[in-house]
């Protein structure tokens, strides 16, 4: 069936909502001592967001890139 969700799906849904949130809260606490750092977890909470209409493949390919970026940058230090 083409639009069913199956249990994965569902538990990548939850996940993705979990890590929204999270980078949103990152973003905030990270507003007062580097705007640049608090933009790059906003755009990283953007694209995971599970309200954007970006597919699953483009996503993944997105947000590696941007962890990738931000661990050669030094935000995950």
């Amino acid at each position: 069936m083409r639009g069913s969700k199956t249990v994965l799906d569902k538990a990548e849904d939850f996940v993705e909502i979990g890590i929204f949130i999270c980078l949103i809260i990152i973003a905030i606490a990270s507003l007062e001592t580097d705007f640049l750092e608090s933009a790059f977890y906003i755009v990283l909470a953007a694209i995971i967001s599970p309200f954007t209409k970006i597919n699953k493949p483009a996503k993944r390919l997105l947000l590696v890139s941007g962890f990738l970026w931000g661990a050669w940058v030094g935000y995950f230090n």
